[in-house]
């Protein structure tokens, strides 16, 4: 099995689904084919990849652009004028990843080219001399000293997540007080 990193590119195989998918909820059949790059690894053989939007089916694709503008204009009218007036153009814009948890084992190596439609995104955007154009979208390193396992972070369970919700929820309630 090959080993992955943060910034691999990967393609989600397709496979029949099986009794452990269902109890595992790590695998549906519409993650089949999917291409997308590593975002984190986890310890319990978990991966979490962000999906490239261009490899969707076409509803699917649409769907998550229609949420994204609703999301983008929910967010807009929700910012007072003074500071909907002071955004840029391009901080106006929002874009929501695509991000799925599958197995390791369901992963394969991608070394086909972008889809289509992202070459020309990332063609007109190499033409861009802002700063942030040239940003590298990898991770940075971890810190020296540290062992891949201690770098890895945890997956919470349903009680950790709960817990964290119930603390969260308290000192909201603390400071309304």
């Amino acid at each position: 099995m090959p080993e992955f990193k943060a910034g691999n590119a990967v393609r989600i195989v397709t496979r029949e689904v099986t009794g452990d998918d269902v109890k595992n909820s790590l695998y549906f059949a519409y993650f089949g084919g999917l291409i997308g790059t590593v975002d984190r690894m986890y310890d319990d053989g978990a991966v979490c990849v962000d999906i490239d939007i261009d490899s969707l089916t076409q509803e699917a694709k649409k769907r998550h652009l229609d949420t994204q503008e609703a999301e983008r204009k929910r967010w807009l009218e929700g910012l007072s004028g003074e500071a909907r007036n002071r955004l840029t153009e391009d901080q106006k814009k929002l874009k929501i990843s695509y991000k799925v948890l599958v197995g390791k084992k369901d992963l394969e190596p991608y070394k086909g080219g972008k889809p289509k439609a992202a070459v020309a995104e990332d063609e007109s955007a190499s033409n861009d001399d802002s700063p942030a154009a040239h940003e590298s979208p990898v991770r940075a390193r971890d810190p020296v000293g540290k062992t891949s396992e201690e770098s890895q972070p945890k997956r919470l369970s349903e009680a950790d997540l709960a817990a964290k919700e119930e603390e969260f929820l308290k000192s909201l309630q603390n400071r309304a007080q």
